[in-house]
């Protein structure tokens, strides 16, 4: 079955490259039934993400954020935001070969390129560089990485962890530097402005799935790599993807992503099933988006390229780089030593993650070919603004740098697509939840809303009740977890159907817009999922209906919960007019918001005036903020 819908997915993106979107959409209905008769979990999900990514490729759909945001209402889960074994392959492949590389050395800046939240790495590398040095340890940290939040706290909690780390080893000197690169240009830039404080200083530079992101935009590998290499670093360690993703053929991605990421999936699922729930859903989230910008992207900003060792191997030797013997235990660290379909291999000198028989990961370390030094690199001026990057922190101190090239201030949720066409209702329902996905991703980023859920009315006959109630059911491609802690809270509602006139839902199907002040005060045949909601700390819901111009037949009702933390009613009226407010402005020409006008206040007024289940709900004061306030 797994075959036939690669197949079927090849078909579909032959049909839309040919520009036949009449038969893709035949396809892609097809592909919808197969998938949903007879095919496991990963599976299941796998397609969708596909389909889902050749369906943003036709209309430009595309998030506005390249990597998924890091969850803002808990930072305890963001060290499992990356997937568990691409994270502990980086400590058992490079971790050993960096501390040979720095022997006796005492002054140590680490140069990190990397998306990976998890400072247990570095803190490791600290504990391990004391033991090798003894005392007199002075380390610098520069990271240079996409901004994943515009909540800081995940930042600041892992300097927190990491400043307590180095006075705890009694380091001499600790600097801890953050560089945000969000676009190749940002990542060029950062680099150019890097330089050695000292001749005695040991700089390592540690690539972790970022360098790849520099394939695509002429000379910016060979410029990033020509400063790191005067820079003389005593080693540069690169973790990439085993995969080539880099063809311009669109089937021949397809036909080479989809086994790699079938195996992921196939992992995520049955590998870890001591690990929670909340860490499944975020390495979901991540491969995700990987896939669209994989099979979706063309541009250079945001596209994933990613090719093999061999293929960065003759790169770094025509760069002037030349290999470093790499030391790897295959069963350090706990996830390795009883996993047994991962396995960590020799190839060409280099560590190799493989699960059975696919690659996932390898790593290789370098260091520039010896030259003569006219010791005019290191004594440069920076180039570029020269305040993108600080030169030191004292401990405990947070720097956080904004590149300029970094569109600060929009309040586009997405890049403006093609129309769609009227005659694919396959491809627009594919469509519709995308595009929901990502305001609801953007919105409960935003607002620190803990979670959104998307309902959607069946129209069909066999979707009706015996009286004629329309019901609603979960669309959970188009649901957002924003606090992992409520991520099974989903999988309870996915598994019920709610009438219309029932739920904060079924309500809204009715009256367009409808908000209570806590969910978990309510009688269940008011909202079955109370007790849940209980459980999962929900309280204050709000649910709007949009009509997709696309799909006039399709109601879609988004369910908001608001921040569990937020009690008073007047903080949550004021929360509602904003979450209205950003919806009508980012609408574009598929939405429309049923039931309001420009004065969003208004319109959640009429709301407040309801009652359900003998609760007053937000009565007018006569006061609300307009939206031109709320912004």
């Amino acid at each position: 079955m797994t075959t036939l819908l690669l197949n079927k997915l090849l078909d579909s993106a032959k049909a839309i490259e040919d520009g036949d979107l009449n038969l893709a959409d035949s396809i892609f209905k097809e592909i919808k039934y197969l998938n949903d008769v007879d095919t496991s979990t990963e599976t299941r999900k796998l397609v969708r993400f596909y389909a889902e990514a050749l369906v943003r490729r036709l209309y430009k759909l595309y998030p506005r954020n390249c990597t998924p945001l890091v969850p803002s209402t808990d930072s305890f889960y963001i060290r499992s935001l990356r997937f568990l074994p691409f994270v502990w392959f980086i400590e058992d492949s490079c971790h050993h070969s960096i501390l040979d590389a720095v022997v006796g050395k005492k002054k140590v800046h680490l140069i990190n390129f990397s998306n990976i939240e998890f400072q247990k790495l570095i803190a490791d590398l600290m504990s391990d560089l004391v033991k090798q040095v003894g005392s007199g340890l002075s380390f610098q940290v520069t990271n240079i990485r996409p901004k994943l939040s515009n909540n800081e706290d995940y930042l600041q909690e892992m300097d927190l962890v990491l400043s307590a780390e180095a006075k705890t080893l009694g380091l001499t000197d600790f600097k801890l530097n953050h560089v945000f690169a969000n676009t190749v240009a940002g990542f060029v830039e950062s680099t150019l402005n890097l330089k050695r404080a000292s001749e005695d200083e040991a700089i390592v530079v540690k690539w972790e799935f970022e360098l790849h992101k520099l394939i695509l935009l002429p000379g910016a590998l060979e410029k990033v790599l020509s400063k790191l290499k005067d820079l003389r670093p005593e080693i540069m360690v690169i973790v990439e993807q085993e995969a080539n993703h880099n063809n311009p053929d669109i089937l021949d991605r397809v036909a080479r992503s989809f086994p790699y990421y079938s195996s992921v999936f196939d992992s995520i699922e049955k590998d870890f099933i001591e690990f929670n729930l909340e860490s499944k859903i975020s390495w979901e989230m991540d491969f995700r988006r990987q896939i669209t910008n994989v099979v979706a992207r063309e541009d250079i900003e945001n596209a994933e390229r990613h090719e093999t060792q061999a293929w960065w191997r003759e790169q770094l030797h025509h760069l002037g780089f030349h290999p470093v013997r790499q030391w790897f235990n295959h069963s350090r660290g706990r996830l390795f030593s009883d996993k047994a379909q991962y396995i960590i291999e020799g190839k060409n000198g280099c560590p190799v993650l493989r699960r059975y028989n696919v690659p996932l990961v390898f790593a290789s370390a370098w260091k520039p070919e010896l030259v003569q030094s006219d010791g005019g690199s290191d004594n440069k001026e920076n180039v570029g603004n020269p305040e993108s990057i600080s030169s030191c922190l004292e401990l405990n101190d947070l720097s956080i740098i904004q590149n300029e090239c970094e569109e600060e201030g929009d309040p586009t949720i997405m890049r403006e697509g093609n129309m769609w066409s009227p005659e694919c209702p396959s491809i627009n329902e594919i469509a519709a939840s995308s595009e929901i996905f990502d305001i609801l991703e953007s919105v409960c980023h935003v607002y620190k809303l803990p979670l959104a859920l998307t309902w959607i009315s069946d129209g069909r006959e066999t979707a009706k009740k015996s009286e004629g109630k329309i019901l609603l059911r979960v669309e959970e491609t188009a649901c957002y977890v924003n606090d992992l802690g409520a991520s099974e809270f989903v999988e309870i509602c996915a598994g019920f159907d709610l009438e219309e006139g029932q739920g904060v839902a079924g309500k809204a199907l009715l009256s367009n817009i409808y908000f209570v002040p806590d969910v978990s005060d309510l009688y269940p045949d008011d909202y079955p999922f109370v007790y849940e909601a209980w459980k999962f700390g929900l309280h204050g819901a709000v649910a709007i209906k949009l009509r997709s111009t696309y799909r006039s037949s399709v109601d879609y009702i988004l369910e908001f919960f608001l921040p569990s933390k937020m009690r008073e009613i007047s903080e949550k009226q004021l929360l509602v007019n904003t979450i209205l407010s950003t919806l009508q402005k980012n609408r574009r020409n598929s939405w429309i918001v049923c039931g309001i006008d420009l004065n969003v206040a208004d319109a959640v007024s009429e709301v407040t005036a309801a009652e359900m289940s003998g609760i007053t709900l937000m009565p007018n004061s006569g006061n609300s903020p307009s939206a031109s306030k709320v912004d």
